[in-house]
Parts: structure tokens; C-alpha cells; sequence
């Protein structure tokens, strides 16, 4: 199951035709896409901190396109194991991006992002564009 990331949100707001051309894609072949409850919270962030309330009107469209994903008790377990494992390592990637890692994998995800530092994460499989 294909989980979109902020930055791919991001840019399909921002028309960019790589991120266009990797939805087109998916909506070809009928795979439905999802995403999760920390990208929704930092896409409503970005709007708000932008003051352009047109942002917010993007956010609300874009999200009716996905199916949310939430975050769960097999999340928080799965998110401790891979932010301790990255923290051991040296290799965080920040908490945001490590609790979006752990709902991808728990739903037998893959991520669609631009985001190199998600290929850091053990058993995770990146769709980049």
C-alpha cells in the first residue's frame, strides 16, 4: 500500500510534475493512496505558519484525496524500535518522519517521498519520483 509523505503532498500542491507524474501513475493502475495523521498535522502546520489562507484550502483538498492512516497501539511500539535503532545507530531522522515510518511499515507500506533519509529505515521500501 503506497503511504504518501509530506513532501509529496507538498508537491502535488505545488503542481510539480514529478510528484504529478507518480499520482498520475497510481491513479492508472487503480491503486488507491494513503497517508497519515503526522502528515496531515504538518501539512495544516505549513499552511497556517504561510498565512495564506488559500494553503488551507489546499491542505483540506488534497487530504480528501487519501485515505488516513492512524496512529495506533502497533505504532508505538514499531516507532520505538526504529527511533531507538536510528538513535543507536546515529542516524535519526527526526520523530515526525520515524512515527510515519513506523504507520507505513505496520500497514505493509511503502513510502512515497523525495526524502533520502527515510532510506535509513530498516525494512522500509521508498517510492521516490
Amino acid at each position: 500500500m503506497p503511504v504518501a509523505d509530506t513532501s509529496f503532498l507538498v508537491d502535488l500542491m505545488r503542481r510539480d510534475r514529478g510528484a504529478l507524474r507518480r499520482y498520475a501513475g497510481f491513479e492508472q493502475k487503480g491503486i488507491a493512496l494513503t497517508t497519515t495523521a503526522i502528515t496531515a498535522m504538518e501539512l495544516y502546520k505549513g499552511a497556517y505558519v504561510s498565512k495564506n489562507r488559500d494553503n488551507l484550502i489546499k491542505v483540506r483538498t488534497i487530504l480528501e484525496l487519501f485515505t488516513l492512516l492512524p496512529v495506533d497501539e502497533t505504532v508505538y511500539e514499531a516507532f520505538g524500535r526504529i527511533a531507538a535503532g536510528l538513535c543507536l545507530t546515529g542516524t535519526p531522522v527526526g520523530d515526525f518522519d520515524e512515527v510515519i515510518a513506523a504507520i507505513t511499515l505496520c500497514n505493509d507500506g511503502e513510502i512515497i517521498t523525495r526524502d533520502s533519509h527515510f532510506e535509513k529505515i530498516p525494512g522500509l521500501t521508498v517510492i521516490g519520483y
